[in-house]
């Protein structure tokens, strides 16, 4: 959906959600490659016979000359991937290859939406999702888990889908499927995966405990604020399997070519933070149209997340929009990258007050 449909900030409000995409988005630092060219010290040019400065200034055009074709190559490299990286996002068929995400997780997500789901067809889902049946089994034979069972020991998953009952395997089963989509693959991402969970797993807690408060059912709430985290899932996957895609390819020609000057200036790039947060801040809703190129238009989950991306005035819409604006809030007052005062402004955009209220149970 795009930005004009939410609503606008006024002229004071501080741009609180464009601050935590920059923290989510921001990679540990490259290290500088050195100075861009060497400096001249007007102490040592002074005493400098005349042939030695005309030798230092040759030598210090040079170096700056290497400098900005270095640079202009990372310029180049890195819009020519922005502009890559837009087209893709609109394209579901990218969206969905060499992802692990597939349609039949959403239909297991509908139904445990659901007030009364249908056990037989969860675990007839589940008999395909070897990776979901054996992250429960791993759930449970957790060492904090196991302390309550007497350290007895599952191996099958079935045993543990019976023992729990079905309003926890509600609130376990959606969590390991978002961790199975978000897995990295591609070098770049821990650090960014691992905010992406941390946020997620605030919000989803947030959106169930507002649901509780409100009298509205905490798994499908839980459900949808992991769907609503699902855009960044994609777009780190698609941007890390693009960005490195294209590093290979410019690597690749610069050495046929013999273009030493491209060759250094992309080798040390890594996955920028930049356009991702751009592409973000669109909000254009990447989950839905994977929902509606799988032609599952009849879930209920698709009508819930088109009704969330539409920010319509429903209840459970607009305790997930709330349920996020708690999780920056939490995010970004516990790193201090926003102050006290613009954190409350922005919580009373949401008409929320503090936001320790609404954790979790």
């Amino acid at each position: 959906m795009a930005e004009a449909a939410r609503p606008p900030r006024s002229s004071g409000d501080p741009d609180i959600q464009g601050r935590f995409f920059q923290y989510l988005m921001l990679e540990r630092a490259v290290h500088s490659q050195g100075v861009p060219y060497e400096m001249v010290d007007e102490n040592i040019w002074r005493h400098k016979l005349a042939v030695e400065q005309e030798a230092l200034l040759a030598r210090w055009k040079i170096q700056r000359a290497e400098y900005e074709e270095r640079l202009l190559a990372q310029n180049q490299f890195l819009s020519h991937f922005s502009h890559h990286l837009i087209q893709l996002m609109n394209d579901p068929a990218e969206l969905m290859a060499d992802t692990p995400i597939r349609s039949e997780h959403f239909e297991l997500l509908d139904l445990l939406m659901s007030e009364t789901p249908d056990r037989e067809r969860i675990l007839g889902l589940m008999a395909n999702m070897a990776w979901l049946c054996d992250g429960l089994v791993r759930y449970m034979n957790n060492p904090k888990h196991k302390l309550t069972r007497r350290d007895v020991t599952f191996t099958d998953h079935r045993l543990v889908f019976h023992y729990l009952g079905m309003e926890p395997l509600q609130r376990i089963l959606p969590w390991l499927m978002f961790q199975h989509w978000s897995m990295g693959r591609e070098e770049g991402l821990g650090l960014r995966l691992r905010k992406l969970w941390r946020f997620a797993r605030q919000q989803s807690d947030a959106a169930a405990a507002l649901a509780r408060r409100l009298g509205q059912p905490p798994q499908q709430a839980r459900i949808l604020a992991l769907m609503h985290c699902l855009d960044m899932v994609l777009l780190l996957q698609v941007g890390a399997r693009e960005f490195f895609r294209m590093k290979s390819s410019w690597l690749t020609q610069a050495r046929d070519e013999g273009a030493k000057a491209v060759h250094d200036a992309v080798l040390p790039l890594q996955l920028p933070g930049k356009p991702l947060v751009q592409l973000l801040k669109l909000h254009l809703g990447w989950g839905e149209k994977l929902l509606a190129h799988w032609q599952l238009g009849e879930l209920a989950l698709y009508r819930s997340i088109v009704r969330l991306n539409r920010s319509e005035p429903d209840p459970m819409s607009r305790l997930v929009i709330q349920s996020r604006a708690i999780a920056i809030h939490h995010s970004l007052l516990k790193r201090r990258l926003a102050s006290p005062e613009e954190l409350n402004q922005w919580l009373a955009h949401h008409h929320l007050s503090r936001h320790s209220q609404w954790k979790s149970d």
